[in-house]
């Protein structure tokens, strides 16, 4: 039991994926907070998330492959409310 506790507890880390040692609250993922990504996963058929390299107020930013270009790639998700959404355009 103690082994799968473990394993859930790495696994949301992993999600997440970064190194930092404060992490984003993970109730800011809902509607118009930040949108879940994973790590594995692929936007726009295009960037292969790696990693987590960071967060703050508005987005979280991802180390991805750009499956086109070949090459590695940042990728800012905004948060999804419309005021996160209006700034980051600026």
């Amino acid at each position: 039991d103690n082994e799968e506790e473990d394993e859930e507890e790495g696994d949301a880390h992993d999600i997440r994926g970064s190194d930092d040692d404060e992490q984003e609250d993970p109730k800011d993922y809902c509607k118009g907070g930040y949108h879940p990504v994973t790590i594995g996963s692929t936007f726009n058929q295009r960037y292969h998330v790696i990693r987590k390299l960071g967060w703050g107020h508005f987005s979280t930013v991802w180390l991805c492959w750009d499956r086109k270009a070949s090459r590695f790639v940042a990728m800012k998700v905004v948060k999804s409310a419309k005021h996160y959404t209006e700034t980051a355009l600026d």
